[in-house]
């Protein structure tokens, strides 16, 4: 059968790491500090320009005798026209509605403006002194002295339109000490002392009013913060609820099957055939059940942040060829073909959470694929290698490439019919994703096809391992004669677990507690191989505690199961330092099989499965 993959037409980039919204940076806070003063300042123009217009008028009109006409008249309307540009100005920054970061542009000629108004103001001191009226030169000092306050007033919120003050005092005092005479050098020394104290009053009034504008904005970022924070608090409740609703049918579906199984087995009890069809289909519902109760579990791991992955360089090609093996055939009952493309290079990651992403993505691809086929493979890049599943499946339109990874969201499933999956696939490798930081993406074309690509850093060869398989660990022959001993305060789980065992042919010692597991074992003709024990026993008594009485009682460190429905990181952190392997509930013979075969070879397996 040929395989034709068409060029995609559209693609997503699926981040794994979760939003951080955080408040803004102090860059940004101070940008906007800044332009909030700049319009501070633009926003007073309207209202000290006409004020100066009549300050000036006011002046030469008491100053008049103290110098010519045309000098009085001249000085005056130039500081109309200086104040008739800070009007204009002030009318083109309404019309513009400069955003923050703009706004430092709009400050420059305002500065500008402001040193030459003063320098106006401060040529009155000499061209308005009258050296032999001290009524017109106390008149000239009080004007400067109330307009220097009035600028220190208006230019609170921007100290660079401030600094200008020094031009508005400077001319009189130069020319009171060209003047001489003790009493101008104290009238020169009092203007500068009452210049330092301007710019005092002025560092004291900006930084409160700058403090202000800080604090009302980080307010502001918290706010809007809190606004984001209670949107996704709602969103994650809905999401959380439509979580809930779909888990609770996926789980009551099996289940309600099972029941009735049970009741036709009932009545069917003395029929081999009838009872053997129902056994098999209630295994299968114990299946899904099961494989719901895992994927849920991976879910609430995922968010306690409990999955850390184990860094190893390894070659890819072993990956590639493990999947290969696995899906092969499966993709052939299907009627679909499946090809994977070797790759020698050498890789880094957690082989088998990457081992788990990729299964994921390849299940998604078998059971959306209805002819043509599969491929598998790699394609290499600058410090990287892309693992990429193609498939010639059903495709998935553009709007919906981000809603695929939605845990139980599945687009051609609305009856949640369980031989299409549980729709929880992707939104694991979206998980998986994020804890090992690996870009993920994916690209489609409705009706011609998908391709799913891992990006995953390249390793040093030198430091490469080569992957041990199971089946090279596994013994050949069964579980014959060893000796497990099993403790659980459940009557209906040490019975289940003893029908089991004894089906695979061990030799079985079962207790309540880890004293009457002493018991069982000092009667017994045979030392215990295995531990299998509950996590929580009667008395408050764990199963760790209890596996390390039977190993100092017993002299020997026996290999132990612990079996969990606990799944915080302290009880994992636990089993792994006392050296016990720990599976979770629900339990599946399969994996408890496995785990049995590698701990009686010596073996061994990860702590935790």
């Amino acid at each position: 059968m040929g395989f034709i993959v068409s060029t995609p037409a559209s693609e997503v980039l699926v981040s794994g790491a979760q939003d951080a919204r955080e408040a803004p940076p102090q860059s940004e806070l101070n940008m906007r500090v800044c332009a909030e003063q700049i319009r501070h300042i633009y926003n007073q123009t309207p209202t000290f320009v006409p004020a100066v217009f009549v300050g000036a008028v006011f002046t030469i009109a008491m100053l008049w005798p103290a110098t010519s006409p045309v000098v009085a008249i001249t000085w005056c309307a130039w500081i109309w026209f200086v104040y008739a540009i800070f009007w204009e100005m002030c009318r083109r920054w309404k019309k513009a509605r400069p955003d923050d970061a703009a706004m430092q542009a709009w400050a420059r000629p305002f500065i500008v403006m402001a040193w030459v108004a003063t320098a106006s103001w401060g040529m009155a001191g000499v061209l308005f002194f009258h050296p032999e009226s001290f009524v017109y030169q106390s008149l000239l000092l009080i004007s400067l002295a109330m307009g220097s306050a009035a600028i220190t007033a208006t230019s609170t919120a921007y100290s660079p339109t401030f600094y200008p003050v020094v031009m508005m005092l400077l001319p009189l005092s130069l020319r009171l000490l060209y003047e001489g005479g003790v009493i101008y050098q104290i009238l020169a020394a009092a203007m500068w002392v009452f210049t330092a104290m301007l710019f005092f009053l002025h560092r004291n009034s900006h930084l409160a009013f700058a403090s202000n504008l800080q604090l009302r904005f980080h307010n502001e970022a918290l706010a809007k913060q809190l606004t984001v924070q209670k949107n996704l608090a709602e969103q994650a409740n809905i999401a959380k609820s439509k979580f809930l609703a779909a888990a609770s049918h996926d789980l009551r579906q099996p289940l309600h099957a099972l029941g009735l199984f049970l009741g036709e087995l009932h009545e069917r009890i003395e029929d081999p055939d009838a009872r053997s069809r129902l056994m098999s289909r209630m295994y299968l519902s114990v299946e899904s059940m099961t494989d719901l109760f895992n994927a849920l579990l991976d879910i609430s791991r995922f968010d306690a942040g409990m999955i850390k992955p184990e860094w190893r360089s390894f070659y890819a090609n072993e990956v590639l060829e493990d999947l290969r093996r696995e899906y092969a055939l499966r993709a052939q009952d299907k009627g679909l073909s499946f090809r994977c493309m070797p790759c020698s290079v050498v890789i880094r990651s957690d082989p088998l959470l990457l081992r788990r992403m990729l299964r994921n993505l390849i299940e998604n691809a078998i059971r959306y694929t209805k002819s043509g086929g599969i491929l598998l493979g790699c394609r290499r890049g600058e410090g990287f290698v892309d693992f990429q599943v193609w498939d010639t499946g059903i495709g998935i339109a553009e709007h919906n490439l981000e809603e695929i990874f939605k845990e139980f969201h599945q687009l051609h499933n609305p009856e949640r019919d369980r031989q299409k999956g549980l729709g929880l696939g992707l939104s694991v490798v979206q998980q998986l994703a994020g804890i090992l930081g690996h870009e993920l993406s994916v690209r489609s074309d409705p009706g011609k096809g998908s391709l799913f690509s891992v990006r995953i850093p390249l390793g040093t060869s030198g430091d490469a391992d080569s992957l041990q398989k199971a089946e090279d660990l596994l013994p050949s022959d069964r579980l014959e004669s060893a000796c497990i001993l099993v403790i659980d305060d459940e009557a209906a789980i040490r019975e289940g677990m003893r029908g089991l065992l004894e089906a695979w042919g061990c030799n079985v010692l079962e207790a309540s507690s880890v004293e009457q597991a002493l018991v069982e074992i000092k009667a017994s003709q045979k030392d215990p191989e295995i531990i299998i024990c509950d996590y929580r026993l009667r008395n408050n008594t764990s199963g760790i505690e209890a596996i390390q009485t039977i190993r100092s009682a017993s002299n020997a460190s026996l290999p132990a199961v612990l079996v969990s429905g606990d799944t915080s990181e302290e009880s994992i952190q636990a089993a792994r330092q006392a050296d016990i392997r720990l599976l979770n509930k629900p339990l599946s013979p399969a994996r408890l099989s496995t785990l049995l075969r590698f701990l009686l070879t010596g073996a061994g397996v990860g702590q935790q499965s």
